[in-house]
């Protein structure tokens, strides 16, 4: 839960710029799937095994590195081994995104509203991308933390695109600041990111809406002090980068 400071403020920072039509357009793009219960976690155990970067760099092929280098008081800064960005594999990819929807997943709306520049233009660090969505305040900053293990922590309806690779990530479980803040990539375009999490959001009943700030496709959504974020844009290298907040889930 949030304190009530925060509670206060979630409409603020989830809903600010949605009217009622939008939101009954988002309730009415969750279909006939059944409902996820979007506080559910994925087991740890279970999501470091599927989500772990391929050790696809020969000289690295006989370590387990681990969360080494993603552990500690602060954010570190360390290259992640070469992973498979064949078609092939965004085909792959594509195929375990769209299972839960029978398949085929449908396209998100157009961008809601449009911003000049994005609210996370800046923010380096999971802690400083919180911060940047007025998250990070108060007890949400004091006990946030930095761990890989935290993308195993998010809630099972909205969790890293399927064979993504976690960058970096972060957060909090103090009883006042449920935060999750998780960094990854994929060769997946944004196009298709985007579509995935307006359709996990939507099937789990948190009313998403759709944004552009600056070069970032956004989504985000949710209910009283529950909410989230999901900020992607393709990167110079080609790959799809995404930051993914959940507050209260």
């Amino acid at each position: 839960m949030i304190s009530p400071t925060k509670a206060s403020r979630k409409p603020k920072v989830w809903m600010s710029r949605l009217g009622a039509a939008v939101l009954l357009a988002g309730l009415g793009g969750c279909g006939s799937n059944a409902a996820v219960d979007p506080t559910a976690e994925q087991d740890p155990v279970v999501a470091d095994a599927v989500n772990d970067p391929i050790m696809a760099d020969p000289d690295l092929a006989s370590q387990n590195r681990g969360n080494a280098a993603l552990t500690g008081g602060g954010p570190a800064s360390a290259q992640i081994p070469p992973f498979n960005r064949s078609p092939e594999e965004i085909e792959r990819a594509r195929t375990a995104a769209a299972s839960p929807f029978g398949g085929k997943i449908d396209p998100a709306p157009a961008p809601q509203r449009t911003a000049p520049q994005s609210q996370l233009a800046g923010a380096q660090t999971p802690l400083a991308v919180a911060a940047a969505l007025g998250l990070a305040d108060g007890v949400c900053g004091q006990s946030f933390g930095f761990s890989a293990t935290w993308a195993a922590k998010l809630p099972i309806a909205l969790q890293v695109y399927p064979r993504g690779h976690t960058l970096i990530a972060g957060g909090s479980d103090d009883p006042l600041c449920k935060l999750r803040s998780v960094r990854f990539v994929t060769p997946v375009p944004v196009g298709d990111v985007i579509d995935f999490y307006y359709a996990s959001a939507g099937k789990a009943n948190l009313m998403p809406q759709r944004a552009r700030e600056g070069s970032d496709e956004v989504v985000s959504g949710g209910l009283e002090d529950r909410g989230f974020m999901v900020y992607a844009r393709q990167r110079a290298d080609g790959l799809t980068e995404v930051d993914l907040v959940t507050s209260g889930l």
